[in-house]
């Protein structure tokens, strides 16, 4: 089975395909030469990256005013597959094959509204542990009845949780959810304020901000990360145990 073909049993259309392949093949690009190598028109193409991006196909950053796009790892594809999964998986390295992911570029996903945020949690219950700095004000305010119900998905899935929160008037309320040993929670310092969540986890850095419009940045890279575990560590070594 041709690339094509499979893509197409996804759903994407002719356009659609092209401008994924070239995207894929391109890395991080802007909109002309994903253009000159799909064969579509810049206009066309706006709008073709806008409904890949819908379907978590392909993202982008904004570097001097500028828009960068780039694909998402193909493996998400297999997520969408269910009838032609063995196909899929015998194209897969074909695919990766093209895919350009430098190792010492950084990726970063932008996400927008509560929506992404929780796309961002739903990913955090497929790794085997994550460490937070987080407020419960934002995550308790800003998600919802969501929270409650997750961490029992944790649980249940066994996800390792380390969480050193600020002290607000939802305190009690957030840490009664969680259960040691899997789920463990510290404090900061009295009088502690957050305007932003950081999450680790695997190679990545997530960067949440429940202020104003609700978005996140997450950044994937093994160099950052390391920094920031160890600036955890020495956090967590001294914040007051609950």
């Amino acid at each position: 089975m041709s690339i094509e073909s499979s893509l197409k049993s996804i759903g994407l259309n002719y356009r659609e395909i092209q401008v994924y392949l070239a995207t894929l093949e391109l890395g991080s690009s802007t909109v002309t030469p994903i253009s000159k190598k799909s064969g579509f028109k810049r206009t066309y193409c706006y709008d073709i990256l806008e409904d890949l991006k819908k379907q978590s196909l392909v993202n982008y950053v904004e570097k001097n005013g500028r828009r960068h796009y780039f694909a998402e790892d193909p493996k998400k594809i297999e997520d969408r597959l269910s009838d032609n999964l063995t196909g899929f998986q015998a194209l897969l390295p074909e695919l990766r094959s093209i895919y350009n992911n430098p190792a010492e570029k950084p990726k970063i996903r932008y996400y927008e509204g509560k929506e992404g945020i929780v796309s961002i949690y739903q990913e955090l219950l497929k790794v085997s542990s994550f460490d937070a700095i987080a407020s419960p004000m934002h995550v308790v305010s800003g998600l919802g009845y969501f929270f409650a119900e997750y961490t029992k998905k944790q649980l249940a899935r066994k996800v390792k949780v380390r969480e050193i929160i600020t002290e607000d008037g939802l305190k009690a309320d957030y840490i009664n959810h969680y259960q040691k040993p899997l789920q463990e929670a510290r404090l900061l310092p009295h009088g502690t304020t957050l305007s932003t969540d950081m999450i680790i986890y695997e190679n990545k850095l997530a960067m949440i901000s429940y202020t104003n419009n609700l978005h996140a940045v997450v950044i994937e890279s093994s160099s950052i990360v390391e920094t920031q575990k160890i600036l955890f560590e020495i956090i967590w070594a001294k914040a007051e145990q609950i």
